[in-house]
């Protein structure tokens, strides 16, 4: 019966209304606006219903509820009130819920992080996304390759929009006294995703655009994005979603709106026609990541291979709830790099894709960074260099600030079985003795914590260096000076090569002759006549040496020599020198 009656009484108002259009009053001419939208609008809508206090007029009530104060004439046919300015306290008032006024609101930038701007419809440049920032209608929002951005809406929803993305706010409003909300929002490139809350109003709108597609919900977890071959990509994790296609293709074909399920998701062409209706990927499993990353310039976070699955979504928040979004990117392969974050505890948050685009629900996993002091440069040995002996020394750089180090050696890559464990060198340096084999070693930095405890900083990458034996000290060569000619004989063993030096000086400052022979003797013609000093060594085939020989000391002098050329020589053979 009161349906029956709104609908008389609207009808009466348009009467009314057209009547006193005749006589060109602006008052009636709101009245006919307002009572033919009455008329029009549809019986599930009902009226908001004020119960009037001492002292109110519908003046009053049309200024609060519709937003004009001009209405006043609806509200008392709607009503049947004799009186406009004498009601009587505890009245109830229906107010039509076509008039209701809806306001323009904020967005509010709940948190942002990286590169993310804000273009205002009258500005020409865009300006930083700050975190607090009220955003009105027709704001335009663009998030950089390493910007994230989540808003709050008036009704509580929440709108996160990653890297790479650019959105619109087209609506931004409420109506407090309905309860009724209007969220239009325009994805223009990249990705949304939204936690819609329960429309407290049939007659509340919460709807994302594109250009093809639009998805609009009542109370879900859902996310649309613009695929690099301008499809459009819907999916829903919570609550449900109608998604429809609205390009020519799609109007001419005559396709109905999908209503997408939790768990399912859709693909609507770069034409406008929606696709079958998907299961979405399942989320991944999260526990080969590490539970601690030590790199200071990178979070390099490996992830699984699995059939049907052509990348991920990650994102890394300092809280667990994934609120405060520092890091967030996509990656199509088996790993995820992102820039590196300060030490502390993080939670990421990993969503699977399929070969269309569509992201399934989000896996979770604890994180802590440490990566700080920073492991210093390690300088010697050299990553596979081969140290011949028994003795090696060990030196990196010193970061900044950084006044003790942590050095390790071990035989095995995870550093279980120590050979050396040296917690708090005072310079990067140091010496070992080690038998022959192969070894690793690495280093760390030691900070002090806050409360004058070591603070041990992550450790550098192993490096690999092996410690060879050298090949054995030659026996000291036979020299001799026959005929004016420095001969020189030795002892060789089978694999080695032997270098030969002589020299006029004891210490090896002046070498006149130097060369590596396979023959284990050497002739030199055409010396000088003067004291020479000769040493050797051995050489592997690595290139292993050996310690020289003692240096042995040989003189070679002037000979006679007769017609022919030949050496003069005495009755026991030996050459005859000149005095």
């Amino acid at each position: 019966m009161r349906a029956v009656g709104s609908e008389r009484a609207a009808r009466a108002a348009v009467r009314e209304a057209v009547r006193r259009v005749g006589r060109c009053v602006a008052g009636a001419q709101l009245a006919l606006h307002a009572a033919l939208a009455l008329a029009q609008s549809p019986a599930t809508m009902p009226d908001l219903v004020h119960a009037v206090q001492a002292g109110e007029t519908l003046h009053a009530l049309a200024e609060r509820y519709t937003g004009r104060s001009d209405r006043w004439l609806v509200l008392q046919q709607h009503n049947g009130i004799a009186d406009p300015y004498r009601i009587a306290p505890g009245t109830r008032v229906r107010i039509p819920a076509v008039l209701l006024a809806p306001t323009p609101s904020f967005a509010t930038v709940a948190s942002v992080a990286g590169d993310v701007s804000q273009l205002l419809p009258q500005d020409t440049q865009a300006l930083p996304l700050q975190a607090g920032a009220r955003l009105a209608e027709g704001t335009r929002i663009q998030a950089g390759a390493d910007g994230y951005v989540r808003l709050q809406m008036a009704d509580g929803s929440i709108v996160r929009i990653p890297a790479n993305s650019q959105v619109r706010l087209v609506s931004v409003r409420e109506q407090l006294a309905a309860q009724t909300s209007d969220i239009l929002i325009q994805l223009e490139a990249g990705r949304v995703d939204a936690s819609a809350q329960p429309q407290r109003s049939k007659s509340s709108r919460f709807e994302i655009r594109t250009p093809l597609a639009v998805a609009s919900v009542r109370g879900t977890e859902f996310g649309v994005a613009i695929r690099p071959d301008a499809g459009v990509v819907g999916e829903v994790t919570h609550g449900a979603v109608e998604l429809k296609g609205q390009g020519r293709d799609a109007a001419r074909r005559g396709h109905r709106p999908q209503r997408l399920q939790a768990g399912e998701g859709a693909r609507v062409s770069s034409t406008g026609v929606m696709g079958p209706v998907r299961k979405l990927p399942q989320a991944p499993d999260l526990s080969g990541l590490p539970a601690t990353v030590t790199d200071v310039d990178f979070v390099r976070l490996p992830l699984p291979v699995v059939r049907g699955v052509a990348g991920y979504r990650v994102r890394i928040s300092s809280d667990e709830a994934l609120e405060q979004v520092l890091r967030n990117g996509v990656s199509a392969g088996a790993e995820v790099q992102l820039a590196g974050l300060d030490d502390g505890n993080y939670t990421v948050g990993v969503r699977a894709m399929d070969e269309e685009g569509l992201s399934g629900p989000e896996s979770t996993r604890a994180l802590r960074v440490k990566a700080r002091p920073v492991a210093p440069l390690s300088q010697r040995p050299a990553p596979g260099e081969k140290i011949v002996g028994s003795g090696v020394e060990f030196s990196c750089a010193q970061p900044a600030g950084v006044r003790r180090f942590r050095l390790q050696i071990a035989r095995d890559e995870s550093f279980q079985t120590l050979l050396v464990d040296d917690p708090a060198l005072e310079e990067c340096r140091r010496s070992a003795q080690l038998p022959a084999g192969h070894y690793l070693w690495r280093v760390a930095s030691v900070g002090v914590a806050p409360d004058g405890t070591p603070d041990p900083g992550p450790f550098s990458g192993s490096r690999r260096f092996e410690m060879v034996e050298p090949p054995p000290t030659p026996a000291p060569p036979k020299v001799g000076n026959d005929d004016g000619t420095l001969q020189i004989y030795w002892s060789a063993a089978a694999g080695y090569q032997y270098r030969v030096e002589v020299a006029r000086d004891a210490s090896f400052g002046e070498i006149v002759h130097a060369e590596n022979r396979s023959e284990p003797f050497l002739h030199l013609k055409n010396l000088s006549p003067g004291t020479y000093h000769v040493r050797m060594r051995a050489i592997a085939r690595e290139g292993e040496a050996s310690a020289f020989s003692p240096a042995q000391v040989v003189r070679i002098g002037t000979v006679l020599r007769d017609a022919s050329g030949g050496t003069v020589r005495d009755a026991d053979g030996q050459p005859v020198g000149r005095q």
